[in-house]
């Protein structure tokens, strides 16, 4: 533990003495975003917070209702404002230089889920399906789920690094009372991010402080139509204010939820929803000691604790809990020349859980913890040189320490080798982003990052995105970009050795037992994308289509035939495979009436192929499609129909020799909710999921809720 606290104070050390050799240049910033702040509070953050919450860049959006890039309210609000993610500095979301979706805490309120991810269905372009063992999983533009970066206020969320499978979601550390909104980039972002970001990024941005007291608690019930599958019931808590008026703030929130194990269900091999008992708190200070300069520190701590369900008559026993500590800290600066951020932060992840062997005998207690240390920093200059821009310019350093005594240390068949149980890689980057005012009607924006890794060396993520704004209600979008995934931690271990029961084993099928490769290069992508959206007093219209090549993608193949009785199979992580996506995504909102809004999103994959076997990249539907009905029939009363289309999907199940495709045919689901305000400080919400019950039936590992019944009351003080 002490390495870990050394490790941070050298995190906070490093941030303070670039703040002491910073002057101490400020000016009055107008406010935006931050209109709840105290006046110092507001004057100092309101134009520097679209430059903060971010990890390595700000990724903070203005916007307040869920609105693809390609959408706007009939007025041009949403148009007119501000966001920062997939960019380095505060852009209209009109020119946001990607493909980007915002839902707000109103949007998210209106449906009930037993998860975050669920929430994420309506956003054209992202896939809710099942993951590396049938657990819930985001996958975008026919990536696949291991290819989007979640973030929390700009911090990159790791913890499930530290697991294998049975991991619900990177997505449930927050409770929904204490989420301002959700932030979705659709395509390629590691020229700001870094490695992961090849399908896109998605970013939980929670309330800010303010200048008075209050808050709110939430309680919600989800009852399932049916007793095979577990009722899930949560309680949140936000509350915020000044604890010295002008100068010192608080923002904290916590939630607990419980989901109870479901019963196996129509499908007999099917990974069901697993039973979950979590809590989530965090505490976050902020500090204005002058205007235009703020500090924030935050601690939050949460435990992820489940028991998966297996299959028909078969239960495993074993109980696991993720326990999330994290701490950061963070300084704004305004000053003369620019705008400064500078972050450190720290995140434990901590995997405890019982190990069984193949007869279902538990063999003991296991603990995997994952430490991941983070400073990262920019400076965005506006400035004239023969055209207006503004030119951004960082750094980040990254170290991950992971201890993992059931896989690693194994003794590796393979490599006739035996290593420690321990293993560490750190990276380093330098990155830079100018957006560039070619003419009134013509923006360019363009950067480039490079990455130091300890392993493969260094590796460069360029990327370049035109916006033509050819009058008030016509713009064209179109951009490049490369992008990269690096090996993790296990993958470049090769005394890595793990057992899987066949999603791990590529195309030789399951079981097998997994090993590391230290000679593993990270897996790259060259991607386009263009877009044309229109927006006029009664409706607005978009439509993106996105080409991706991947190259490198890491897969497993098939090294040694294991020397047991099982006769399980060895495969070790290679670099072989290219792959390839290409879609469209679709979006068209009509407002027929100032209180009646029609909302459409589709998406159509037209090809997510592995190239080398010919089989899908991911499990995505064909096409699917999203219709939406809402109507405020008064002040205090909003009622929402929708309607979800999902085409035909393949699914691929292993036998002891291959893999062998299965068919989710296609299927639709409807939903319905009412919010009702009886008074200012107190909200109803209730409805159905699923309407119809739909719930397709297949072979492979895939399920979806079926019929369930919700009900939240919201207290506000």
């Amino acid at each position: 533990m002490n390495n870990h606290l050394m490790g941070l104070m050298k995190c906070l050390l490093l941030s303070s003495c670039v703040l002491m050799v910073t002057p101490v240049l400020a000016q009055q910033l107008p406010a935006d975003e931050m209109l709840q702040q105290t006046p110092q509070e507001a004057a100092a953050i309101s134009q520097i917070d679209q430059n903060a919450d971010i990890g390595t860049m700000p990724i903070e959006s203005m916007a307040g209702t869920l609105q693809d890039t390609n959408l706007s309210v009939s007025n041009n609000a949403v148009l007119d404002r501000v966001v920062v993610t997939g960019t380095s500095v505060a852009t209209n979301i009109r020119n946001a230089p990607a493909s980007i979706s915002v839902l707000d805490q109103e949007q998210l309120q209106q449906k009930a889920a037993p998860d975050l991810t669920e929430m994420l269905r309506t956003v054209p372009g992202v896939n809710v399906g099942f993951g590396s063992d049938g657990t819930r999983g985001i996958s975008m533009r026919g990536m696949g789920s291991g290819y989007t970066l979640i973030l929390v206020d700009g911090k990159r969320v790791n913890a499930g690094l530290s697991t294998m499978r049975h991991y619900r979601s990177d997505l449930d550390w927050v409770p929904i009372d204490a989420i301002d909104r959700i932030e979705v980039v659709r395509g390629p972002m590691s020229t700001l991010y870094g490695s992961d970001a090849l399908g896109g990024v998605i970013n939980i941005i929670t309330k800010k402080a303010t200048d008075r007291w209050h808050g709110s608690i939430t309680g919600e019930w989800i009852q399932p139509e049916s007793d095979r599958t577990g009722v899930t019931k949560r309680v949140n808590g936000y509350i915020s204010g000044p604890i010295v008026p002008d100068e010192l703030s608080v923002a904290a929130y916590a939630s607990g939820t419980r989901q109870k194990p479901s019963e196996p269900g129509q499908n007999e091999d099917i990974q069901l929803p697993i039973g979950s008992d979590n809590y989530d708190f965090n505490t976050t200070f902020t500090w204005t000691p002058t205007i235009g300069q703020m500090f924030e520190f935050s601690a939050g701590k949460g435990r992820d604790k489940y028991k998966p369900v297996l299959g028909e008559g078969e239960i495993d026993t074993s109980k696991t809990q993720i326990i999330r500590t994290t701490f950061s800290a963070r300084h704004v600066g305004d000053w003369d020349f620019g705008t400064s951020t500078i972050n450190a932060y720290v995140e434990r992840a901590e995997n405890k859980h019982n190990t069984t062997n193949r007869a279902g005998q538990i063999t003991g207690d296991t603990e995997i913890t994952l430490d991941t240390y983070t400073v990262d920093g920019h400076l965005t200059m506006p400035f004239t040189l023969g055209f207006d821009q503004d030119l951004t310019v960082g750094a980040e350093y990254r170290l991950e320490e992971m201890s993992d005594p059931e896989n690693l240390g194994k003794f590796n068949t393979v490599t006739q080798s035996e290593g420690s149980s321990d293993t560490s890689m750190w990276t380093a980057a330098v990155f830079m982003e100018d957006q560039i005012k070619l003419t009134e009607m013509l923006k360019m924006t363009a950067g480039v990052r490079v990455d130091q890794h300890e392993e493969f060396g260094t590796h460069t993520s360029p990327r370049i995105y035109f916006n033509y704004d050819v009058n008030e209600n016509l713009t064209f979008k179109a951009g490049w970009a490369q992008a990269f995934k690096a090996p993790n931690l296990r993958q470049l271990n090769p005394n890595w050795v793990q057992t899987s029961r066949g999603r791990g084993c590529g195309a030789v099928g399951g079981p097998c037992e997994m090993v590391g490769n230290p000679d593993l290069k990270p897996e790259t992508s060259n991607s386009y994308e263009f877009g044309a959206l229109y927006t006029n007093t009664l409706f607005d219209a978009g439509l993106t289509y996105f080409y991706n090549e991947i190259d490198d993608k890491i897969t497993s193949a098939r090294t040694a035939t294991l020397i047991t009785d099982a006769g399980t199979k060895f495969v070790e992580q290679v670099n072989v495979d290219r792959a390839r996506t290409q879609g469209l995504e679709g979006s068209f909102i009509l407002y027929p009436h100032p209180d009646w809004t029609w909302t459409n999103t589709a998406t159509y994959l037209i090809e997510s192929k592995n190239l080398e076997t010919g089989m899908p990249l991911s499990a995505d539907p064909e096409y699917s499609v999203h219709t939406e009905v809402s109507w405020k029939a008064r002040e205090d009363l909003h009622l929402t129909g929708s309607w979800d289309f999902y085409g035909k999907q393949v699914d691929y199940v292993s036998n002891p020799e291959t893999l062998v495709a299965q068919n989710v045919s296609a299927y639709n689901m409807a939903g319905f909710s009412v919010k009702y305000d009886p008074t200012q400080n107190f909200s109803m919400r209730a409805g159905i999921n699923n309407l119809f019950d739909k719930t397709p039936k297949s072979e492979s590992n895939y399920t979806e809720y079926g019929r369930s019944y919700f009900i939240a009351l919201t207290s506000k003080f």
